[in-house]
This record gives C-alpha cells, sequence and structure tokens, in this order.
C-alpha cells in the first residue's frame, strides 16, 4: 500500500511539488559505487549494496534531472564560501576508483551532460582485484542462487571482518577467484574521466577505515601525493571516508594533508546557508538494495524525505 501511494503521489506531480517547497534551499548528495550491466561477467559477484545497472544509472540521472538542479564540485566549493547554489542542488559522487565507472557510467553521465565527482582509494589504482570485502562477496555469491549468495556473502565478509588481517588473508586465499577483467579504474582512465567532466577525489590510500588504520595523517598524505603524482585533483581534492568512518578531528587532518571539502556517508541533506570549506558533509548511498530496481518513486520518496541537518 505504501508502494501504491508513493507511487500515485509521484506520478500526480505532487512529490515534486512537495520537494521544490521542503528542499528548495537544501544540497543533497548522491553517492554510488558501482555501475555494472547483468552481460558483465563481474556483475554476477558484484554487492547489489553497491551496485546500479547503466540502464539504471540512466533512469536515476533522468529523476535527478526534473528534480534538482545537477551542481558541480566547483558550485559546491564556492557556495562553501558565500556563493549562492541553484533550488534545490544535487551533487553526484561515485566512491572506490572501479574500472567500470569509467566504462559504463561516464558515457551515461555524458549522455546527460551531468558533472559528477569520483573519490578514488590510491593505492589500489589499477589493480587487477577490488577490496577483499567485495573479492569475498564475488567469490562466494557468484555461484549460488541469488539471495542465498548475498547472504552468505554477507556473512562471511562480517565473520572475516573481526579477525586479525594474517588470518583474514590465509581465509580469503581458500577461496577460489574467478577470472574477471580488471576491477579498478587505472590512471588514464581516471584522467581520461576527469577530461570528461568528472572531478577526481580522494578516498584513502588503503580503503581501510580511517579511524582504525595507525597512521591517518600519514594516510591523508600518501592518498594526496598519489594523487598529484598522477595529475588528479587539482590544487585541492576533495575527499570522502572510505567506510563511512569519521570524526571532526579526521576532517581536520585532511584539510592539513591539502584536502579540500570533505563529504561522510551520513545520509542526511546540508542546508545551504550551513556549507562551510571545513564542515562534512553527508551523502545519501544509492544501490539496488537501497532504492528497489528501477523505483524511482521509492528512490524519490526515499531522498526527498531526508531529515536537513547543518554539518559539524
Amino acid at each position: 500500500m505504501k508502494s501504491l501511494v508513493k507511487s500515485l503521489l509521484y506520478a500526480a506531480g505532487l512529490a515534486r511539488l512537495w520537494h521544490r517547497w521542503r528542499n528548495h534551499a537544501a544540497l543533497t548528495v548522491v553517492m554510488f559505487h558501482r555501475v555494472l550491466p547483468p552481460e558483465d561477467s563481474r556483475f554476477a559477484g558484484a554487492n547489489p549494496t553497491y551496485t546500479v545497472t547503466p540502464g539504471e544509472l540512466d533512469r536515476y540521472l533522468g529523476f535527478f534531472r526534473r528534480f534538482y538542479s545537477v551542481v558541480s564540485l566547483g558550485d559546491v566549493e564556492r557556495a562553501a564560501e558565500g556563493a549562492a547554489l541553484p533550488p534545490c542542488p544535487l551533487l553526484i559522487t561515485f566512491d572506490d576508483g572501479w574500472q567500470d565507472n569509467a566504462e559504463y557510467a561516464l558515457p551515461v553521465l555524458r549522455a546527460h551532460g551531468m558533472p559528477a565527482v569520483l573519490f578514488v582509494a590510491t593505492g589500489h589504482v589499477g589493480r587487477e582485484d577490488g577490496f577483499w570485502q567485495e573479492e569475498v562477496f564475488d567469490r562466494i555469491a557468484a555461484g549460488a542462487p541469488q539471495d542465498d549468495g548475498w547472504r552468505a556473502a554477507d556473512a562471511a565478509v562480517a565473520e572475516l571482518q573481526a579477525l586479525p588481517a594474517g588470518e583474514r588473508a590465509r581465509r580469503i586465499t581458500a577461496l577460489a577467484p574467478r577470472a574477471l577483467p580488471r576491477r579498478m579504474a587505472d590512471a588514464q582512465e581516471l584522467r581520461e574521466m576527469q577530461q570528461g567532466g568528472i572531478s577526481i577525489g580522494g578516498h584513502g590510500e588503503s580503503h581501510e577505515p580511517l579511524t582504525a588504520v595507525p597512521d591517518a595523517s600519514a594516510e591523508f598524505l600518501r592518498c594526496r601525493e598519489r594523487l598529484a603524482e598522477l595529475g588528479l585533483g587539482g590544487a585541492r581534492p576533495a575527499f570522502s571516508f572510505p567506510h563511512g568512518r569519521w570524526t571532526p578531528r579526521l576532517v581536520e587532518a585532511a584539510r592539513a594533508a591539502g584536502f579540500g571539502l570533505c563529504f561522510t556517508s551520513e545520509a542526511e541533506l546540508t542546508p545551504v546557508r550551513a556549507l562551510r570549506p571545513d564542515a562534512a558533509i553527508g551523502r545519501v548511498a544509492i544501490g539496488a538494495r537501497q532504492a528497489g530496481r528501477a523505483d524511482i518513486p521509492g528512490l524519490a520518496f526515499s531522498l526527498l524525505t531526508r531529515a536537513h541537518t547543518a554539518p559539524t
């Protein structure tokens, strides 16, 4: 029933009218990860929490065009210094630096003429494999019935997360890998994305939670230096926190290392008047499990009803 009501309100245009009133002065930042079509061999083992198809991305961007003013990272940076943003501004971001972003997401973004930001884990640039969590998920989920495979893979990742790194690596090695195309974007693909209107930012070096690494300041510096070596990100690239783990002190450390705006995974909207260069800006994650396959009315209400929270 709730789904039917949402669909009716969306179809009647009432959701858009309410949104234009409620969120006209709030920045929405959406967060994607992977973009893969079912025919790509990497799709079968991709975690649906973090994966959409190119067709779904196309539909989401069409929805953004109807409901929002899509803005660039530069627009948000200027707004943090006091400039105005258009009504209902929305910033599109992608985390991690997956190769599929270059292969599948960039053409869809270009077709819509929309800017975006890609946050890159610099220690994984060009790697054949992905992060250990995604490798485990693929090795367990790809050969099992869909729902059973997802549940088993989620449980395995949670179990391995609690183990010491050495024991975790030993158990992962025991899982047979699949022969797959390269998972992470290489330097040339990242530069092509940057030339194509995608701003490049940092996402740590190791992709480990920065609340847990031995020296977060060193991690920030290595990430920043690697971006500079690759000619990515400009003078003061933005940063997003791996796994959404952050503290105000980590924001200070990121800025001390040469990063600019910092983005979290707190699922909230940011009042434009509250934007500041040193603030942590929330983002709303979008994946198959959050939005539902092609459920645009459901996605609309998920985004439109988020709390407005001034960044700390």
